[in-house]
């Protein structure tokens, strides 16, 4: 947010100019009244004679005009500024500061957390101590470093903002969770190596036991064959992603790393031992992640700052070296790229309280503009969507007029293959089912003779037809049963659909008769539990169960699901 009301992005004029103001907590102390001016807002000072927590954060945000009616954005209040700022300002200045006066208390109040021996200020320098003096050269490079930030380009920004984030929220956790701590500062610097390393994988970045498995499986394969299976092995793959973390790590230290920067530092990291150190950190970020290893002991020592120490004879960082090394690294990244005043960027869905949900279907299931022939499966999706909800009566539910839609069906369903027609073909025959015989399309009959033939085999757009017609497909039961789950495997995929849960408990219920029908009560219960475990909310089905699973009544989905029983008329 702060990089968006900076107006580079901008592409029209400002249309709103806001000054606002909050409040930042900070174990920052500032011996002058003077305000700290930065692109990204300003800091004062609340008082130089009392032990004061608070600064007072101005900022003027600027929105880009967009015209007048409802609907327009007039500010997004201080809020998501505050948060933005409080967490450069932590990174930059390597203190605490954040809008919550309890977390702040909390973080330098030397008290250790629940599960962690020591409080923090005994495992990290400066960050937080009581107190903080902050001298002029540090205001100086907070406004040095937020005008590189503000200056990147956005998509560097969005990048770099994260791994801000992650790493001050990771030294907060040193309040209570070391491991937490270690793994977020490890995922701070690896989100920055996998977003701009450039890194292009080859067979010797994978893992060396899977690559010796494979070339030996392919020992006798031609050199083409072997190299397309190892090509295709990479193409799908994250490879060595601890490589890339530690290469990124190194090649972003500044020979001040090992120099001006580590004249205080206790036992700071040598170079030629940090390549191996930083296999260790990336090695206890994964055994956390994956098994919740605790760090070993000493790493979380309290007695002393030390930035390394020997397990088992390997250099480890501690939580102190860890901080300055990924520390350093952002800031090299940031202070490295390129910076720009203008840029044409689309960061409407970017802004704070922006979240991009779907369109209920009624707003898109009728429009023909852009009909295809991947178009099927989201147009049966939305009007079997709408079908559900008039079959449960749910207040407000309606159903889209879709002759337009089928229209141009009919004109685009001879061109292409039958697995891309099918859903057309359901569409068709569904919709025009729910019509009285007199208001069908024109073309119905032709169409119904032409294709329906389509849905006489097992799939899943068939299992809904016959299901909302209610009839008994002619398939025998393992085929009904593979179409059911190959419904459930597909509903997921590109060209797959999805139906409303009343209706995928349907197809697991009318399935069910089948079996108990033909005494395998066994399996019946199978498909009666699957409708229910997948449509938990449905209260009937769930009270229903013991005298569905009985075998003794006929399993009428109808009369199970619906409140009133509405199948759609004709033959399938």
């Amino acid at each position: 947010m702060l990089q968006i009301s900076s107006g580079k992005l901008f592409q029209r004029d400002v249309g709103y100019e806001n000054h606002l103001r909050g409040v930042i907590y900070t174990n920052l102390k500032f011996f002058r009244d003077a305000k700290i001016e930065t692109s990204a807002g300003s800091l004062l000072p609340t008082s130089n004679l009392r032990k004061s927590l608070a600064l007072v954060y101005e900022f003027t945000e600027l929105v880009e005009s967009q015209g007048n009616g409802p609907g327009i954005l007039v500010s997004h209040g201080i809020d998501p500024y505050l948060s933005d700022f409080s967490v450069v300002l932590s990174f930059a200045l390597n203190c605490i500061a954040t809008p919550d006066h309890e977390l702040t208390n909390r973080l330098i109040g030397g008290q250790s957390g629940p599960s962690t021996p020591y409080p923090p200020n005994l495992l990290v320098k400066r960050v937080f101590d009581k107190e903080i003096a902050c001298k002029q050269a540090e205001e100086a490079y907070l406004i040095d470093f937020t005008n590189q930030l503000i200056g990147l380009e956005r998509k560097t920004f969005l990048s770099v903002m994260r791994a801000i984030r992650t790493y001050v929220t990771g030294m907060h956790r040193v309040a209570d969770d070391l491991e937490l701590a270690y793994t977020l500062m490890v995922a701070a610097v690896e989100s920055l190596a996998q977003d701009f390393d450039r890194h292009e994988a080859t067979w010797g970045d994978v893992d060396a036991k899977r690559r010796t498995r494979v070339d030996r499986a392919l020992s006798q394969a031609s050199d083409e064959t072997a190299e397309g299976v190892r090509n295709a092995i990479l193409a799908t793959e994250q490879t060595s992603l601890a490589r890339r973390f530690r290469e990124f790590i190194l090649n972003h230290l500044a020979p001040s790393f090992f120099r001006e920067e580590a004249i205080d530092a206790e036992r700071p990291v040598a170079k030629k031992d940090l390549e191996r150190a930083l296999k260790q950190a990336y090695r206890a970020r994964s055994q956390y992640i994956h098994t919740l290893q605790e760090l070993p002991r000493i790493l979380t020592d309290g007695a002393s700052f030390s930035e390394t120490c020997r397990v088992d004879r390997k250099t480890w960082l501690t939580l102190q070296g860890l901080s300055r090394v990924a520390r350093h690294a952002i800031m090299e990244f940031i202070y490295r790229q390129p910076t720009t005043d203008k840029q044409i960027y689309d960061y409407s869905l970017e802004r704070a309280g922006i979240v991009q949900a779907p369109l209920a279907p009624q707003y898109w299931v009728g429009n023909t503009k852009g009909l295809n022939r991947n178009s099927g499966p989201m147009k049966l999706e939305g009007f079997l969507s709408q079908l559900g909800s008039h079959l449960l009566n749910e207040s407000n539910s309606t159903i889209t007029d879709l002759t337009p839609v089928l229209e141009e069906s009919e004109k685009l369903v001879p061109s292409i293959k039958e697995a891309e027609r099918r859903p057309f073909v359901a569409l068709y025959v569904l919709f025009n089912g729910l019509l009285p015989e007199d208001k069908r399309m024109s073309g119905f009959k032709e169409f119904k003779d032409r294709y329906q033939a389509e849905l006489s085999a097992p799939s899943p757009e068939a299992l809904f037809v016959h299901l909302l017609y209610s009839s008994v497909p002619e398939w025998n039961l393992d085929a009904h049963e593979n179409s059911v789950n190959r419904y459930f495997e597909s509903r997921e995929n590109k060209c797959g659909f999805r139906a409303p849960r009343v209706l995928e408990a349907g197809i697991c219920l009318e399935l069910a008769e089948r079996y108990r029908a033909k005494g395998n009560i066994g399996k019946a219960r199978e498909l009666v539990e699957m409708a229910i475990e997948n449509y938990p909310e449905h209260n009937g089905l769930r009270d229903s169960e013991n005298v569905l699973v009985s075998g003794d009544e006929k399993i009428a989905w109808s009369d199970v699901l619906l409140p009133n029983s509405d199948e759609l008329e004709g033959d399938a």
